[in-house]
């Protein structure tokens, strides 16, 4: 088991943990991340809303269809922020995840979305990217799901979701 790697995903009313990585992992500190977890859940619930961000970004479009699905990476660093490499490589990774929909995605892909937002794109941000991408990883913003491969929290997707629906 000690070389495994594993899948899960987890959801309890708003709290949702997904996690890929060494199997170990399920077997020694699952049970303590979901404990802590569940504590900061019942401190700070009042502040989590109570609808998925999908279902609030549904009912903000009317049409049904999520008002986030035909912005550019420029729409969303306008949003979401975009001036700093670290603002516009997230604006990127939720086009990416948002928009186009896709579970995971690699370095070049972020690069190529940041570049696209041209107003916002400077070319020391991807000189910059790998300390960017560190930098998100440790915030727990993104995940590196295999090298150079990666997915938006399920935090940042939930709140980059509900952000874009309130400002459409």
């Amino acid at each position: 088991m000690n070389d495994e790697n594993a899948k899960i995903r987890l959801k309890i009313e708003a709290v949702e943990v997904e996690y890929e990585g060494r199997a170990t992992f399920l077997k020694d500190d699952l049970a303590n991340l979901m404990q802590n977890l569940m504590g900061f859940y019942q401190e700070h619930r009042a502040a989590i809303p109570i609808a998925p961000a999908a279902e609030l970004a549904n009912r903000n479009n009317g049409s049904g269809a999520t008002a986030s699905l035909t912005l550019s990476t420029s729409t969303i660093a306008a949003r979401l922020g975009g001036n700093t490499g670290p603002q516009l490589a997230m604006a990127a990774s939720v086009h990416l995840a948002v928009v186009k929909k896709q579970d995971k995605f690699t370095r070049g892909e972020i690069n190529t979305e940041m570049k696209a937002a041209t107003a916002y794109y400077k070319t020391n941000m991807t000189s910059n990217l790998s300390a960017t991408l560190s930098t998100l990883i440790k915030k727990n913003r993104l995940n590196e799901v295999a090298t150079g491969v990666f997915t938006l929290s399920a935090n940042e997707k939930a709140s980059a979701e509900a952000k874009l629906a309130q400002s459409s």
